[in-house]
């Protein structure tokens, strides 16, 4: 696979900059206002101090296209993407987010995106963010560490599977009532008293 990311340089600046304050990006972005070149200087300057961020040009050609930026927050990641929009749609933003993904060992990434933003979510979606937040603003993660992802890919499986077999015991259900109508009620009180009980049991675990 052709490597289409490299680390940032102070060099990037004036790109970063016009992509930053491109008309179709800044839409996109929590933070809409166009910002002043010196604002972007001393943004810049802050942020690349940090070690533990992580920023990457993305790259077409060795031409740059986009810039996928990760900054250090306590135990996560705040993740941002942003390509130009004649790039978009080519599937070079998920490469090259993949790619960058490999830069970071059992982290936690979280996604801030506009709730307008339906391109974003379902960009994030698409590589294997989940949802946890439906606001303004809706946050999605992702744990970098495939063991965890499998677990969470087995629980989604779990779920579907559950929610089918649902109607299969509420047909079996409704075929009880059809052919036995008491002894189904009967059967039904039995379970309503003993759930009861264990809710009862269940209330003292957290007294």
């Amino acid at each position: 696979m052709k490597n289409i990311i490299r680390p940032i340089k102070k060099a990037d600046e004036d790109f970063l900059y016009l992509l930053r304050n491109n008309n179709k990006v800044r839409k996109e972005s929590l933070n809409s206002n166009k910002i002043s070149l010196y604002e972007h200087k001393l943004w810049m300057k802050k942020k690349l101090k940090y070690k533990y961020n992580l920023y990457f040009i993305i790259l077409k050609n060795k031409q740059k296209i986009g810039f996928i930026r990760y900054d250090k927050t306590d135990f996560f990641y705040n993740i941002s993407v942003a390509i130009l929009p004649k790039y978009q749609k080519c599937g070079l933003a998920t490469l090259a987010l993949i790619q960058s993904e490999s830069y970071l060992k059992n982290n936690i990434i979280f996604a801030k995106i506009k709730r307008t933003n339906k391109k974003s979510q379902l960009f994030f979606i698409k590589n294997g963010y989940r949802k946890i937040l439906n606001n303004k603003i809706d946050y999605y993660f992702k744990f970098i560490d495939e063991k965890q992802n499998k677990n969470f890919n087995l629980i989604d499986q779990i779920e579907s599977i559950r929610g089918r077999n649902n109607i299969n015991w509420m047909n079996i259900l409704r075929i009880a009532f059809e052919t036995s109508p008491e002894k189904t009620k009967s059967v039904f009180k039995k379970i309503f008293i003993f759930d009861k009980n264990i809710n009862k049991l269940s209330r003292k675990l957290f007294s």
